[in-house]
């Protein structure tokens, strides 16, 4: 089926499908011909991060000049001030979840709704009774960064790791305390987000994507395209629950996304 065989069911938005010519199932997003929020779900900045060169007003002119609408701070140390989350929402237009990026025994993990003063949490077990308690999210972030090699954060205390097959990589505890997986990292390399992806479609878990970014520029590769626009945190969280959104790249126009199909390799182009 082509653009303009059947009435599209949402005039004004653009639909892209599957052809001899275009064999894979991508959806185009542009900013303002959809509903839906286009958001960097894991970006840090130096209000929070001391391994970041972002400043609050490099990443709005980034983000708007890549075509996110959204936007989640997942700072390594703290999180914004409610004030200055605001006032960033008000001079960019753009939808922000105030998050955190937390270091655990399991790995590196995004939660989404924690309180901020919950601090002092070091094991990825206790971490998702945290979320349980105060209803937040639990993304498991870059699972498969550095491996196999003695710095995977997941593998490197096993010396079989190059022959560990894709069953057995998916039995590791930390992805049964997950809500979702990224399977798009910005600091990752094919092969790592490949693994990833994997493994969320095996567990049949939810895919976020994120850039990673420390640096201005890299802001935006990588995003989470959710099908609605989202007006508050608590939006998001509801369509997080809902499962109401898919792991998207930057195209080559700015303000495009391409949603990863489900059955796509994550092969960059």
């Amino acid at each position: 089926m082509r653009l303009g065989e059947a009435q599209a069911p949402h005039p004004g938005r653009i639909y892209l499908m599957a052809t001899a010519s275009f064999p894979l199932t991508l959806a185009l997003w542009y900013r303002g011909l959809h509903m839906g929020t286009v958001v960097d779900m894991h970006v840090h900045t130096i209000v929070g991060s001391m391994d970041s060169d972002i400043s609050p007003k490099r990443l709005g002119e980034q983000a708007q000049a890549v075509g996110l609408t959204g936007i989640a701070l997942t700072e390594h140390l703290h999180q914004w001030p409610a004030d200055e989350v605001e006032h960033f929402r008000q001079e960019y237009r753009l939808f922000v979840f105030n998050a955190r990026e937390w270091s655990t025994d399991m790995g590196h993990v995004v939660t989404l709704g924690l309180p901020r003063d919950v601090r002092g949490i070091h094991r990825a077990r206790d971490l998702r009774a945290a979320c349980d308690d105060y209803g937040a999210y639990f993304v498991i972030c870059h699972p498969f960064r550095y491996f196999p090699g003695p710095s995977s954060l997941l593998f490197g205390h096993r010396r079989d790791q190059q022959s560990m097959p894709i069953e057995e990589l998916a039995e590791h505890p930390v992805f049964s305390l997950a809500d979702a997986i990224e399977v798009l990292n910005g600091g990752c390399i094919e092969r790592e987000n490949t693994l990833a992806l994997d493994v969320a479609r095996r567990l049949g878990k939810p895919q976020t994507a994120g850039s990673d970014a420390h640096m201005p520029l890299e802001v935006g590769r990588y995003a989470t395209v959710f099908e609605k626009d989202l007006e508050s945190e608590e939006d998001m969280l509801g369509e997080l629950r809902a499962g109401r959104f898919r792991p998207g790249r930057r195209g080559m126009l700015a303000g495009q996304y391409e949603v990863l199909a489900e059955t796509e390799a994550v092969a960059e182009k």
